[in-house]
């Protein structure tokens, strides 16, 4: 028997639908106990001599109690599993609106692979214990006692014999709990790492087939799958064992009952006819206890694939939100870093050592600085997937900290140098900057994003399927995408985090006059790897372990013969030799 109060938790708003599931197992039950009773009736008044005639009115009876059973054993078969639909679409939500909340700091530290087993194949695994083994639970634990009252009235002693064995068969399992569970955590553990690396196989193919490493790729898969088939052996024994028990528990409860009740009546004790319905009834008594055992495997594969559930709810927010609410007003466009701190989390590498700077309303400014120096973590402070851990970032004078994630989003959009493209249409993704969009407002963002006159040469236009990431598109082309969604967002700060450095020079002459319109009358950070992109900025900061070591525009920079200086010098140099 293996019930967990926090599973058990997860069913709060359809414990009534699964007590109905399980009332109508007990109607189920007590339909089967009468039909086994009818059939002992019977097969008594065949050994009294009784005619055939007088048998009809009972054979009728009792074939309609079967015909009712099977009726309330569908009904409650489908009432459980609904019910177990409806537990599995709110936790998947709950879990859903978890990782959300947790955001990137926290799904970045988890392998995708593992993530997705909880989300989907865990879950499944849930339904089985909620559809089917819950309830049956539940029933076997009652029916029992049902059985032994009605026996009870027949023969006591032979009653209490059946209830003690059933007893001994629904708890002894028990003794195997902990090794059960053991056992089912390191199969759970066993799948998890599997479906990671080959899922890691798939996205990494290419990589893998450049590389020639597919051959030690498959090795690794092999050491995994290997890994999973001996912890389901050893599942499966240990549920063999389980089941042992309880069968074990069962038989020899049930030759006891017989055994004392065959005695009692060679003693003049009980009629024969009662010996018989016993007898029949003793099947019954024991039924759902067998049912039980056919489903204990799910049991434990659930309690198992719930660990990985309660990983997730249990996990800590990287950002923890303070305030809540739905703030409207807009923040002006202004950004301040005052002694800002930071490493990441379980990292003792110091990203930014007491950086400052400052961005006013309107005003381009670039980051530039080797690569390592903390350009692309200004972008998850600002965006708030992780707090400094000293200093203070402001926008519009504001401490993020004082700001609802969702205002300071509505307030921000970037386009990321590895643009993510969602499985679906162009206008699904272009949609995302603003759902609400009319098809006018999505076709104009398009061509100031210079993607419409590509959109229009394909055969379904704004529906065409990009495929998964956007893979059935070029690199410039989903970096267009990315910046009508950018347009169509219309936010008043722009974060332009490396957009130019994968793509070719053909297609940055192209995207730079999108980005330009996308910068106008905005407060627009870039940064860059490429400095082409960064000349026609207001100010560019220049950053070296961590923090600002040179401020000005372009041509100041160039003329203190710095850090800056040199960069250019060596993109130039590079520039050339191509």
């Amino acid at each position: 028997m293996q019930f967990e109060t926090r599973l058990w938790s997860f069913t709060q708003g359809v414990r009534g639908r699964i007590a109905i599931s399980v009332l109508i197992g007990m109607i189920a039950a007590a339909l089967g106990v009468i039909r086994l009773a009818l059939l002992g009736w019977l097969i008594g008044l065949i050994f009294l001599g009784q005619s055939a005639d007088e048998l009809v009115m009972p054979i009728i009876f009792a074939a309609l109690v079967m015909l009712m059973r099977g009726i309330f054993e569908h009904w409650r078969t489908m009432t459980a599993h609904e019910t177990s639909a409806i537990v599995q679409k709110q936790l998947r939500r709950r879990l859903f609106d978890k990782i959300v909340s947790l955001g990137p700091g926290y799904t970045g530290r988890q392998r995708s692979g593992e993530l997705v087993l909880t989300l989907v194949d865990g879950i499944e695994q849930l339904e089985t214990y909620f559809g089917e083994y819950l309830p049956q639970l539940f029933i076997s634990a009652l029916t029992p006692l049902m059985i032994f009252a009605f026996v009870a009235f027949l023969d006591f002693p032979v009653a209490l014999i059946l209830l003690v064995a059933a007893f001994v068969s629904l708890v002894a399992p028990s003794a195997w709990h902990k090794f059960d569970t053991n056992r089912s955590l390191e199969r759970q553990q066993a799948y998890a790492a599997f479906a990671s690396d080959f899922l890691d196989g798939i996205q990494g193919l290419a990589t893998l087939k450049s590389f020639g490493q597919s051959g030690s790729r498959t090795e690794l898969l092999k050491k995994r799958s290997f890994e999973l088939f001996r912890s389901t052996m050893w599942v499966l024994a240990t549920n063999s064992l389980s089941r042992g028990i309880t069968d074990t528990s069962i038989a020899v409860g049930a030759a006891a009952g017989l055994g004392y009740g065959a005695y009692r009546t060679m003693a003049g004790e009980m009629e024969l006819t009662t010996l018989l319905i016993i007898l029949m009834m003793g099947v019954e008594i024991f039924r759902p206890l067998r049912d039980l055992r056919t489903v204990l495997h799910q049991g434990m594969v659930g309690l198992s694939a719930a660990q990985g559930v309660y990983k997730i709810l249990d996990a800590q927010p990287v950002v923890l939100e303070e305030h809540s609410g739905n703030s409207t007003t807009r923040l002006e466009p202004s950004i301040d870093f005052d002694s800002v701190s930071f490493s990441y989390p379980e990292h003792s590498h110091i990203v930014h050592n007491c950086l400052n700077f400052n961005i006013s309303k309107g005003e381009r400014v670039g980051i530039v600085g080797s690569s390592g120096c903390g350009k692309s973590s200004i972008v998850k402070l600002l965006l708030r997937f992780h707090d400094p851990g000293q200093g203070s970032i402001s926008i519009g004078g504001k401490d993020l900290r004082n700001i609802t994630l969702d205002q300071l989003r509505r307030e921000i959009s970037v386009v990321h140098q590895d643009t993510f493209l969602f499985h679906g249409t162009i206008e699904e993704n272009i949609r995302m900057g603003n759902p609400e969009a009319s098809e006018t407002e999505i076709t104009d963002a398009a061509k100031n994003a210079n993607i419409h006159e590509f959109v229009t040469t394909l055969p379904d236009r704004y529906k065409t399927i990009i495929g998964e990431k956007g893979i059935k598109l070029s690199g410039g082309q989903r970096q267009r995408i990315a910046i009508a969604r950018a347009l169509l967002r219309d936010t008043p700060i722009l974060i332009l985090d490396e957009a130019l450095s994968a793509v070719d020079a053909e297609n940055e002459y192209v995207i730079q006059q999108a980005l330009d319109r996308l910068m106008k009358n905005r407060t627009t950070l870039v940064l860059a790897h490429r400095l082409s992109s960064i000349i026609k900025c207001d100010r560019i900061l220049v950053m070296d372990q961590g923090r600002v070591v040179e401020s000005g525009h372009h041509e100041a920079l160039m003329k203190k013969d710095g850090i800056y200086s040199a960069l250019m010098n060596e993109q130039v140099r590079e520039a050339e030799l191509k």
